[in-house]
């Protein structure tokens, strides 16, 4: 009587190396984006440095001296800001979109592989949707301008306003955890004046 062992394929195919390329192009694209958008970082903390407690919403800034950091548009310059973050945003989701439905409709895939590309269209097409929520009701509240980047278990938010204040920052926050599961330490607000 034989034994027959099953081998563990560990065959890195065509497919594998080519998802991966994309996957690390997508997220070089974004850190780019991210790092040229030329706004201030505001981080909301728990507890401030060097204190025991602080408020819920509290913000604390990244550098010593914000006044040097805010960055001053004026009306047209912050409107033309946020039409094209938006044109990126549209443009970076259409390309994922794109790829992961090349390979889904690509053939020759397997079922597992088809299970994974599905999860990743629901994950993508339910981050747009939250996203877009996010972004109305922030608006409603009384926000000129805002955009939503909901990414795993970060969200990044970028606003327009006069001025951020401990408030405001507490109501962001609060939007945000009402519509996403995300740590508090994970948010990210960045204010365009």
């Amino acid at each position: 009587m034989k034994i027959f062992k099953k081998r563990l394929n560990l065959i890195i195919g065509k497919k594998h190396i080519a998802v991966a390329g994309l996957a690390l192009l997508l997220g070089a694209a974004l850190y780019v984006n991210y790092l040229y958008s030329g706004a201030q970082k505001v981080e909301t903390a728990e507890t401030e440095p060097g204190t025991e407690t602080a408020t819920y919403g509290e913000v604390r800034f990244v550098g010593a001296e914000t006044s040097d950091k805010t960055v001053n548009l004026d009306s047209s310059e912050s409107d033309e800001y946020f039409a094209q973050a938006r044109l990126d945003k549209q443009k970076s989701r259409d390309e994922s979109i794109e790829v992961l439905q090349s390979f889904y409709y690509g053939g020759d895939s397997t079922s597992d592989e088809l299970a994974v590309i599905s999860e990743d269209v629901r994950e993508v097409s339910s981050n747009i949707e939250t996203e877009a929520k996010i972004e109305n009701l922030l608006k409603a509240q009384g926000f000129s301008d805002a955009l939503c980047y909901i990414s795993g278990s970060t969200a990044n938010v970028v606003v327009k306003t006069a001025g951020l204040d401990n408030a405001q920052a507490a109501q962001i926050k609060s939007t945000l955890l009402g519509e996403i599961a995300v740590p508090a330490e994970n948010i990210t607000i960045v204010e365009i004046k």
